[in-house]
């Protein structure tokens, strides 16, 4: 191949898979959790509580749980064919059909914050009034550990990522995604599936199981699928900035546009 290819262009010198950024991931949770915090805040103008450690424990089952998860046969062939269609959108060079609808199903699959975390931060906090003195405080550090789940997405004093998708999109000429001719099934359906799972039996009694297992099940979706995303993140964000700059080159004489675009 050549060294004017498109391949090579867009491959950077050193690359990883998604297997091993999960891997690589796994291998840090401790020191990732060691240093895991609500943080502090200002209660009066002389008066702040200080930073919350988080209280983790059986870190260790919790990375044989992930690996376990992570090897498993079917995870291993989303990984192939979620880097088959990176690739092959990286190697597309021009914004067709296809890409719109790349687009648009990858969109409908990044739902998780906003579909199922914000569903179960809303559940708990309609539930606050309603817990018994003796569970108030684990209850409220939840609380606290949720809003940081959500944050970084919905901006808090920032701008967030929210609208982040319509920014590298607008970069790429490709904002033709969000229209209904380039919608994909399957993608709809998994967004559904993660509404479904947010609001799942939000109106059983609190202290039912039904009701304990409803918010188990869709902190364990919000889990597995942000860890999922992540993983994707980080292998598309190895070779999206080049990819950019060779569909739009006046990126490169505007920063704040190319990292907007980047996400």
């Amino acid at each position: 191949m050549s060294s004017a290819s498109p391949q090579s262009r867009l491959e950077p010198l050193e690359y990883k898979s998604m297997q091993e950024f999960g891997e690589t991931f796994i291998q840090a949770l401790p020191k990732h959790i060691r240093n895991l915090k609500i943080p502090g805040r200002t209660l009066e103008e002389n008066q702040r509580r200080q930073p919350l450690l988080a209280c983790v424990g059986n870190v260790a089952e919790i990375q044989d749980a992930m690996l376990e998860v992570l090897n498993h046969s079917i995870t291993q062939d989303a990984q192939l064919a979620a880097e088959s269609a990176f690739r092959a959108f990286l190697e597309k060079p021009v914004m067709d059909s296809s890409v719109l609808s790349f687009f648009n199903g990858w969109n409908e699959t990044h739902k998780t914050t906003s579909l199922v975390s914000a569903k179960i931060i809303m559940r708990l906090s309609a539930d606050a009034i309603s817990v018994s003195a003796d569970r108030r405080e684990g209850y409220h550090n939840v609380m606290a550990h949720m809003h940081e789940v959500a944050k970084d997405d919905f901006g808090l004093g920032h701008q967030g990522h929210d609208g982040m998708y319509n920014y590298m999109t607008a970069a790429f000429g490709a904002s033709a995604w969000v229209e209904e001719q380039f919608k994909i099934a399957e993608c709809n359906d998994f967004a559904d599936f993660l509404y479904n799972t947010g609001v799942a039996k939000h109106k059983t009694a609190l202290n039912s199981q039904e009701h304990k297992s409803s918010i188990m099940d869709a902190m364990m979706v919000s889990i597995s699928s942000e860890l999922w995303n992540g993983r994707e993140y980080n292998f598309i964000a190895q070779y999206i900035e080049a990819k950019l700059l060779a569909a739009n080159p006046f990126l490169r004489t505007n920063t704040q546009n190319l990292r907007n675009a980047k996400g």
